[in-house]
C-alpha cells in the first residue's frame, strides 16, 4: 500500500508537466509521420518489388512478387495487392517507435530519486514507518505505468495513420504485456542509476551515452539480420531489441519468413519465447541489483 503512495505522488509530479507529457508525444509521431512515410513510399516498389521491400517483408515480399507477375497485374493493382497482403514500412516501423517510446519514457525516471535526494524529501521518507522497499517498488511502478500508457498511446496514433495490425486483439494484449515486462526492467534500470548517482548530469550523461546504441542497434529501422556482423552482437545484448522483436510478432504475425496465413502462434512461439526470455533476464537482474543498491546505499 506504501508503494501505491509513492507511486501516486510520481504520478501526480508527471501530469504537472505538461510540456514534457506533449514532446514525449510528439517526437515518436514525428518520426513516424516524416519517416516512416517516406521510406514506405520507397519501399513500395512503385507497383513492383524493391531491395527494402524484400528486407523488411522476407519471404512474403518474394511471394507477393510472383502472385502479381503471375496474374499480370499492372503497377497500381500491385500496389494495392502489396498494401493489403504485405508489410509495408510503416507497419515494419511503428513496433521500433513503440519500443523506444517506451525506453525513453522509463530511463530518464531514476530523475525522481536524485531530485528526492537533493531536496531532502527521500530523508523524510526514509524516517517515515514504511518498509524502505516500498519507495523503491512505488518509484518503479510509477516508471513502468508511465512506459506502458506512453507506449499504448503511439500504438493508437500508428493505427490512426494508417499502420496495420494482422493479429486481433490477442496479438494486442501480448504486445501490451511485452511493454510492461520491459518498463518494469527499464525502470528498475534507471532507479538502480539514480541510487548510486548523485546529481542529474551524471545520470544524463550515462543515458545519452547509451540511449542512441540501444536505439540505432535495436532493430527499429531495419531487421537486426540485415546489419553487419558486428552491429548484430550489439543488438542481441541490447534489450531493446527483443522488445521491437516481440512487438512485431504479436501484432504483425510472423511475416518475415512465412508465407501463408499472417499469424500462426506455432510459428511465432519459438521465436516469442526466446524475446519473453530475454526481456525476463534483464529486468530480473536490474530488479534483483536496485533492490540491493537500496538496501546498500540507503542504510
Amino acid at each position: 500500500m506504501e508503494a501505491l503512495y509513492v507511486c501516486e505522488r510520481e504520478l501526480k509530479h508527471f501530469i504537472r508537466m505538461r510540456v514534457q507529457i506533449v514532446s514525449s508525444i510528439v517526437t515518436p509521431i514525428i518520426w513516424l509521420v516524416f519517416f516512416g512515410y517516406s521510406m514506405n513510399l520507397m519501399s513500395s516498389g512503385f507497383g513492383g518489388i524493391s531491395i527494402l521491400n524484400i528486407v523488411i517483408g522476407g519471404e512474403r515480399a518474394l511471394f507477393l512478387s510472383l502472385l502479381t507477375s503471375s496474374l499480370n497485374l499492372d503497377p497500381l493493382q500491385s500496389i494495392v495487392v502489396n498494401s493489403l497482403l504485405g508489410i509495408s514500412y510503416l507497419d515494419f516501423f511503428y513496433s521500433g517507435v513503440v519500443g523506444v517510446t517506451v525506453m525513453f519514457a522509463c530511463i530518464f525516471s531514476g530523475l525522481s530519486i536524485i531530485w528526492d535526494k537533493r531536496f531532502g524529501f527521500l530523508n523524510k521518507l526514509l524516517v517515515a514507518p514504511i518498509p524502505r522497499l516500498s519507495i523503491l517498488l512505488g518509484k518503479t511502478m510509477y516508471a513502468t505505468i508511465r512506459g506502458v500508457i506512453q507506449g499504448v498511446i503511439i500504438l493508437g496514433l500508428s493505427f490512426l495513420i494508417g499502420a496495420k495490425v494482422r493479429t486481433g486483439i490477442i496479438g494486442v494484449l501480448l504486445a501490451l504485456f511485452f511493454i510492461f515486462l520491459l518498463s518494469l526492467g527499464l525502470g528498475a534500470f534507471s532507479m538502480s542509476l539514480g541510487i548510486k548517482l548523485a546529481d542529474q548530469e551524471a545520470l544524463f550523461g550515462i543515458i545519452n551515452m547509451i540511449t542512441l546504441p540501444l536505439f540505432i542497434s535495436s532493430g527499429a529501422f531495419m531487421p537486426v539480420e540485415a546489419m553487419p556482423g558486428w552491429l548484430q552482437l550489439i543488438a542481441y545484448g541490447n534489450p531493446l531489441t527483443y522488445l521491437v522483436d516481440a512487438l512485431r510478432l504479436c501484432l504483425l504475425g510472423g511475416p518475415y519468413s512465412v508465407l501463408g496465413y499472417p499469424y500462426s502462434l506455432a510459428d511465432i512461439a519459438p521465436r516469442l519465447l526466446k524475446d519473453l526470455t530475454a526481456i525476463s533476464v534483464f529486468t530480473g537482474t536490474f530488479l534483483a541489483i536496485g533492490t540491493l543498491l537500496f538496501r546498500k546505499t540507503l542504510k
